[in-house]
């Protein structure tokens, strides 16, 4: 399985498409979002001092899927 479509930060964004094994397909998009720590919420401590802090990021998926009409194609009773 693996993905096909745009990156930012090394995670998936944008519209794109996964890709099984079997060859089926899942088309979508993801959105990819900063995560800023809520109020109250502490940031992870720093691993080494100077180190670099990487940014967190959530990523949603949105499948763009369409059961009806790939139903209609499997189940078609024309």
């Amino acid at each position: 399985m693996y993905f096909e479509g745009g990156f930012e930060h090394n995670k998936p964004v944008g519209k794109g498409q996964w890709v099984f094994k079997n060859g089926n397909v899942l088309v979508g998009e993801y959105d990819q979002k900063l995560k800023v720590p809520e109020e109250g919420e502490e940031e992870p401590a720093e691993e080494e001092e100077g180190a670099v802090k990487k940014d967190v990021y959530t990523l949603t998926w949105t499948s763009d899927s369409n059961i009806a009409a790939g139903a209609h194609k499997v189940n078609s009773v024309d």
